[in-house]
């Protein structure tokens, strides 16, 4: 089984090239949204190392709140990310293995931090996407309301999420220039012919 891993920085359209290689039959494991089932299953641990001011009226996890404390500091994303990122490891590996248990061909594992969090030695192809700085803030803008000062720390928060990480023979690099002239889709199409899905 193909196991295909789509990374790349902040609001540089990852969802956007997953759901079109998904398109051609295959499940898409978004890592960000295992990443919400994480931070539920965890609140006692985090209300303990980040205080219950992360905790809406109705006791669940508020997203933006904890963002606004580790993004501003290095100490704080460490120690949510050790918390989190084993569980949405395992519940990554587990979905993998029942794609593969069902005779899957491949499956698409979406995640920003798929090196950090060690998913891509699990990948044997990978998808880096490239967006230029000022489409990605647009983006950010209109779909997480963000300020330039958001935007910022989340790029700081992202220095390792570079091409760096890409060697291998079927790596590869698709650019989202964000137009609607198809330019996109080519690539996405010439990527699964190439791998063969």
């Amino acid at each position: 089984m193909k196991i295909i891993g789509v990374t790349g920085k902040y609001c540089t359209g990852k969802s956007t090239v997953s759901a079109m290689i998904a398109e051609r039959g295959y499940m898409a494991i978004d890592v960000d949204s295992l990443g919400h089932q994480a931070l539920e299953s965890s609140k006692d641990v985090l209300v303990e190392n980040f205080s219950e001011t992360i905790l809406r009226p109705d006791t669940s996890i508020d997203r933006k709140v904890l963002g606004s404390i580790v993004f501003s500091d290095e100490k704080h994303l460490k120690t949510l990310e050790r918390i989190v990122h084993p569980k949405m490891v395992e519940m990554t590996l587990e979905l993998i293995n029942r794609e593969r248990g069902k005779g899957c061909k491949a499956v698409i594992v979406n995640a920003a931090l798929l090196h950090r969090m060690h998913l891509d030695v699990h990948c044997n192809i990978l998808c880096y996407v490239k967006s230029p700085l000022l489409i990605r803030y647009s983006r950010a803008k209109v779909r997480d309301n963000a300020t330039c000062k958001s935007f910022i720390r989340m790029q700081k928060a992202q220095r390792d999420i570079n091409m760096s990480n890409f060697d291998g023979d079927s790596d590869i690099y698709i650019f989202n220039n964000g137009t609607k002239n198809g330019f996109i889709h080519r690539q996405v199409d010439e990527f699964c012919i190439t791998i063969g899905i």
